[in-house]
């Protein structure tokens, strides 16, 4: 077992953009990302580089939409003026900041490095341009041969096939999403880095056009530009940089579950097991959660976590959702800051925001939306859509204000 318990010290938000000149936003690389996010977390922590440089750290990233190495985490380590002891990259999609701070948790827990360092950046309205013109190299063969050719359009079809799927076994209609986003948009209204902050009525989401029935323009991300950083050490060193440290009680992660089973059941996410595995490593029960944020690329995914995670109980979705109050002041506050829907998804730095989240409220800095008392969050991380599947990657964290 891990000799100590780590624990989130610092965190970083730049303010998310979609490279809109025409209304005055930022236009950044990955890398001007990068290199903000890592100024302000040494600032956060009263850490300069070079001080960061003289000490065995880790150096996490995630793999962005944009720019495509294969060499990545030595350039990112150049392009910053780092020298970390160990580096990172995790290709796990809205899982990556998850597993990072997993890997990193164990990496300090171990005393393998004193501190580390892990950068959310992407900015996929930023491409470069390769060759004259903007080109994704799309490796996932099953995609490129047996879902483009009869008329896929990515990740939002395969949302909507999962989306109508739910709806034919349950009583979910699509005012029951509606519900969703709009709880989430009040959320964000109380977020000053959250993108879209302008109230969302019910009566406007049923207005927003289909993008891929059923789903609408409101059922799913906004994609931005944008960057995150936290810093991870040992609970024996935290109290160095912060009188409020976050400690990571419990993990699980589950990679392509049911390997064996072509017959599976698209909207069961297997997230209980997972989850249960999470809680019982951190000593915790689920009535012990005092908010969750949970991957909501679309509104249907969190819905098809709370059922997989056995929030509903005795009810049904729909019923469930009727008598639920998502807000940061609910009965049950579900992705606090307007989660990735209101928030904006940073390509796949996206699932940073969930975390970085999650400490804000349990630091009780999370300024118009504290939830009270807060002391256990429940973060999940998803990733990959496959093929005669739903999400490939699934990880569950808990992490609390107490030890």
């Amino acid at each position: 077992m891990p000799a100590s318990r780590a624990a989130i010290v610092g965190y970083s938000i730049i303010k998310p953009s979609r490279a809109r000149k025409d209304r005055g936003e930022e236009v950044l690389s990955t890398e001007q990302y990068q290199a903000l996010a890592l100024t302000s977390i040494l600032g956060s922590l009263g850490l300069a580089k070079r001080e960061l440089n003289s000490m065995r750290f880790l150096l996490g990233l995630n793999h962005p939409l944009w720019p495509h190495a294969l060499i990545y985490s030595s350039e990112v380590a150049s392009n910053l003026g780092l020298s970390p002891s160990l580096s990172i990259v995790s290709d796990h999609g809205g899982m990556s900041a998850l597993h990072l701070l997993v890997e990193a948790s164990l990496a300090v827990s171990l005393g393998e490095v004193e501190i580390a360092v892990l950068i959310g950046a992407d900015s996929p309205l930023t491409p470069a341009t390769p060759m004259g013109k903007w080109r994704l190299d799309r490796t996932w063969r099953y995609e490129l041969n047996y879902e483009i050719p009869l008329g896929m359009i990515g990740p939002i079809s395969e949302g909507g096939l999962l989306a109508t799927r739910y709806m034919s076994l349950t009583d979910l209609k699509q005012e029951h999403l509606g519900t969703f986003a709009v709880a989430l948009r009040r959320n964000a209204q109380q977020n000053p880095f959250a993108y879209l902050r302008e109230p969302l009525s019910l009566d406007e989401y049923m207005k927003s056009p289909y993008i891929a029935y059923p789903l609408r323009l409101l059922d799913a991300v906004i994609p931005v530009n944008g960057a995150f950083a936290l810093a991870v050490t040992s609970e024996e060193l935290a109290k160095r940089y912060t009188p409020n440290p976050v400690y990571v009680r419990g993990h699980a992660i589950r990679v392509n579950a049911e390997p064996e089973n072509e017959l599976r059941e698209v909207t069961d996410l297997k997230m209980r097991d997972v989850a249960e595995e999470a809680l019982r490593r951190a000593g915790l029960r689920m009535r012990e959660i005092d908010l969750f944020q949970l991957y909501d690329d679309f509104t249907v995914v969190p819905l098809l976590q709370m059922d997989s995670l056995g929030l509903l109980g005795e009810s049904s979705i729909g019923k469930f959702v009727e008598n639920t109050d998502f807000t940061y002041a609910g009965n049950l506050p579900v992705n606090t800051g307007g989660g990735q829907l209101s928030g904006g998804q940073a390509g796949t730095a996206g699932g940073f925001g969930l975390i970085v989240e999650a400490v804000k409220q349990l630091r009780g800095e999370a300024e118009g939306r504290q939830v009270k008392g807060a002391r256990n969050a429940l973060i999940t991380g998803l990733g990959g859509l496959g093929y005669n599947n739903n999400l490939l990657n699934k990880g569950v964290l808990v992490i609390s204000n107490e030890k």
